[in-house]
């Protein structure tokens, strides 16, 4: 019996009626954002590459290189993440009930990274994503629901980690921050700015609600804002009855979930320490592991596309002390590459595969469905023949 509910208490629908449309309406963006991706990072890979041969030109590379099969296992560490997190938006999806296979989830994880490789990290994920699983068909209200599950467990899993490493290194990170009175002063000014704009954006927030609900802008506006009020409200309601079924009968998901996160954020960043490994650079995990996360933290926050220029000079900035400089050129662009375009092209390749497979697929099921001459089963929507478009 198909659940009437959703649709039409979804908050978007009061808008436009099914929540497809929407998907219809906004899937130009991520398509248009995975164009100008395509078309620029190649340019920005090549760029790479040059340095990397420039870089290998000053050094004896046989001498250097002393393990290069690590770096035939980071190629295939590069994946696992991706892999990973299709799995977990698979599990989550089959717990609330929706129609998101591991197809499906590969293609909107693959589509994401490569549209998100245009957009400064810390920003761009999450529309992005929410935006590709709407063009699966997920309703906007669960799609969110989703990412916040994801959200949660990799938030759980980061801390945890990071805990666990500053515990392993002792005060090594300590001492090696405040060895640099410069570098603390540029973190302190940082935290200063990032903490007041968020009080400034919060205050603006606030005069504005008071300003709308007091009627100064117009009444349109105030209807307009009542509204947008409740549409939130409703959003907040869903995912909030989401996150109370996982806590009365998705305990056992959450808890493959975390395991799979947990390998997930492990072997994303362990991949700096095993190109130094392979280098012949003394690897210690805990630290290499610390050090690839504060290199990731601050190219989320570089407002360029995919924290390019923000990701290879925090890696020479925080690996320096502890790498020789003849080596940590070479090691940071090979770590660049496997790291981030590695993955990428395989991302891309995998999601154009994946859209024309799913494509077809769809496209000889409703064929199939038209030619079928049994009558449809009643209570079974599925079988419904749908008019032709």
């Amino acid at each position: 019996m198909t659940d009437t509910s959703n649709s039409s208490s979804d908050p978007v629908a009061s808008a436009q009626s099914p929540d497809k449309p929407i998907a219809t309406q906004w899937h130009s963006i991520p398509r248009r954002t995975l164009t100008i991706a395509l078309s620029i990072l190649p340019l920005v890979a090549l760029i790479n590459v040059g340095v990397l041969i420039w870089s290998l030109g000053a050094i004896d590379l046989s001498e250097r290189l002393v393990a290069p099969h690590l770096l035939g296992l980071v190629a295939l560490l590069v994946f696992v993440p991706m892999i990973s997190n299709s799995i977990r938006l698979t599990l989550w999806g089959r717990f609330l009930g929706l129609k998101l296979g591991f197809f499906s989830a590969l293609k909107v994880v693959t589509g994401t990274m490569v549209a998100n490789s245009m957009t400064p990290s810390a920003t761009g994920s999450v529309p992005i994503k929410l935006l590709f699983l709407m063009g699966e068909g997920v309703e906007s209200r669960r799609a969110l629901t989703l990412i916040s599950f994801q959200t949660a467990e990799d938030a759980l899993v980061l801390f945890s980690l990071v805990g666990v490493c500053l515990g392993f290194t002792g005060l090594a990170m300590f001492d090696f921050l405040g060895s640099d009175p410069d570098l603390l002063a540029r973190l302190d000014i940082t935290l200063r700015t990032i903490s007041m704009a968020a009080i400034w954006v919060l205050v603006g927030l606030a005069g504005l609600a008071l300003i709308v609900a007091g009627g100064l802008l117009g009444r349109r506006v105030r209807l307009w804002a009542a509204d947008l009020s409740r549409r939130v409200g409703d959003y907040i309601a869903t995912i909030a009855g989401d996150w109370a079924a996982v806590a009365r009968r998705g305990k056992w998901i959450a808890a493959v979930n975390v395991m799979l996160a947990l390998g997930q954020w492990m072997a994303r960043f362990s991949i700096a320490g095993l190109v130094l490994a392979a280098f012949g650079t003394d690897w210690s995990a805990a630290l290499f592991w610390l050090l690839q996360y504060l290199v990731q933290s601050i190219s989320s926050v570089v407002p360029t596309p995919g924290g390019v220029g923000g990701a290879e000079a925090g890696f020479l900035l925080l690996f320096a002390p502890f790498v020789e400089i003849d080596v940590l050129v070479p090691a940071m662009s090979t770590w660049r590459l496997m790291f981030f375009y590695l993955p990428l092209i395989g991302a891309a390749l995998l999601f154009f595969c994946l859209q024309r497979w799913l494509r077809q697929a769809s496209g000889d099921k409703q064929i199939t469905q038209r030619s079928d001459p049994r009558p449809p089963t009643i209570g079974d929507p599925d079988e419904v023949p749908q008019p032709a478009e």
